[in-house]
């Protein structure tokens, strides 16, 4: 292969993503020569990229070259989890879609992110909301997120809401101590809203699901147009949800430390 052909690929994602795809079953150890035939790119380039995995642990030295590391591990482990969590969850999910006809969500706090774990569309199918499978929107700005901050500790709060809080919508709440307020009511009430905060046009509701002691685990939310849906009206639907999933999650032992 040329050496145009070997540096291509010259995104930085791309180069990784081709560096870690040349391990597998059959190749769990590789040399630097080996991983660059095989990502198709410059031995040079490789090296350097393989170094700097190795000093964060997504790679590790072994005797004849290297392999896999603990991130890598530990990255496996979490999306495990949540794959466990969706199966838990889907089928509370849409019971409340029934009940709604409104999209419901199940969403995971990784700071300063609300990541979607599933979605399952309501009748408003062409709502056009920010959120997707796998994507990330700020917590501060979503009902999911309000809802699992409400029941965070302090520190993770304080990262959650650093740094410029960015307007997503007409009604995102950039204010930190107003959002401080507002998380103080949700704790309270057990319920979050979002009116136009994530995006515009639609409004949220949703719950927490908390583990035994209190902490939270994830948020389960129904999501519609805004100004067509008062959701404090369907509320207790979510609260009903959120109860059931507690019930079934707090019983799967893998959930206590997700």
């Amino acid at each position: 292969m040329r050496s145009d052909e070997r540096n291509s690929r010259t995104g930085m994602i791309a180069r990784v993503s081709a560096v870690l795809g040349a391990f597998s079953p059959e190749h769990p150890v590789l040399r630097v020569s080996d991983i660059a035939r095989r990502a198709g790119l410059a031995k040079s380039v490789t090296s350097r990229i393989v170094s700097e995995l190795v000093a964060e642990d997504f790679l590790e030295r072994a005797d004849q070259g290297v392999r896999v590391g603990i991130r890598m591990f530990e990255l496996g482990e979490l999306a495990q989890r949540s794959k466990e969590l969706r199966q838990l969850a889907l089928s509370a999910m849409a019971d409340l879609r029934q009940a709604t006809g409104l999209t419901v969500q199940l969403s995971v706090l990784k700071v300063p992110d609300q990541v979607y774990v599933e979605i399952l569309m309501g009748r408003s199918a062409q709502l056009d909301i920010r959120s997707r499978i796998g994507g990330r929107v700020p917590a501060y700005a979503t009902a999911g997120g309000k809802a699992v901050l409400a029941h965070s500790g302090p520190d993770i709060v304080d990262r959650a809401l650093a740094g410029e809080l960015m307007s997503l919508g007409p009604g995102t709440i950039t204010d930190p101590a107003a959002l401080r307020r507002q998380l103080a009511r949700v704790r309270d009430e057990g319920v979050a809203y979002e009116t136009e905060e994530s995006n515009p046009g639609i409004s949220c509701a949703a719950c927490p699901i908390l583990r035994a002691d209190g902490t939270p685990i994830a948020a389960i939310s129904v999501t519609g147009p805004a100004g067509q849906i008062d959701m404090a009206q369907l509320a207790p639907a979510v609260k009903i949800a959120a109860l059931g999933l507690n019930r079934r999650i707090r019983a799967n032992s893998a959930f206590s430390s997700l």
